[in-house]
């Protein structure tokens, strides 16, 4: 086996984290957009994604384990891609290897920008809801005037400006 196989399986890597930025992207914009729909739809596409890479991973280490054993190299140590490319003596499968590597190392770096974009995105999103829900649940009049906890009303603590008597 030579290392056309690993490479293979790294460029399909590569296509699937393009794919994970394109959706990523996709699910900032439902965020700015408020569209919860668009947003459950990209995060199952997501959730897809991320199978199949881990499946391609799988397959991809699987290679590499074959690749050493031809090599001669029983080790149960997992080597990274630059300690493979020591063992590759092709050199365009070398060059292809690095190459390939150093643009799946570029995704996953953009990927976990874009990831925490998108965090924050949601972080932001989520406080606004919980100061929206505190702004209606409370009462204002407790807020601004000082009550000694003697004299405070225990009835009307908690109630919000939608609660009535039926």
């Amino acid at each position: 086996m030579s290392a056309r196989t690993i490479i293979e399986y790294m460029k399909r890597q590569d296509e699937l984290h393009e794919q994970l930025i394109e959706a990523g992207k996709d699910k900032r914009q439902a965020i700015l957009d408020n569209d919860v729909e668009r947003l459950t739809a990209v995060m199952t596409k997501e959730n897809r994604l991320l199978k199949q890479v881990a499946e391609t991973e799988a397959l991809r280490q699987g290679a590499a384990d074959d690749f050493l054993r031809e090599k001669g190299i029983r080790s149960q140590l997992q080597l990274t891609v630059t300690e493979m490319t020591r063992l590759v003596f092709n050199p365009d499968e070398k060059t292809e290897l690095q190459d390939v590597q150093e643009q799946l190392m570029d995704r996953l770096i953009e990927l976990k920008e874009l990831n925490a974009i998108n965090r924050e995105l949601i972080e932001q999103s989520l406080a606004f809801i919980d100061y929206s829900l505190n702004l209606l649940v409370s009462r204002p009049e407790d807020d601004l005037l000082y009550q000694h906890p003697k004299h405070q009303n225990p009835a009307g603590k908690g109630r919000s400006m939608f609660d009535t008597r039926a």
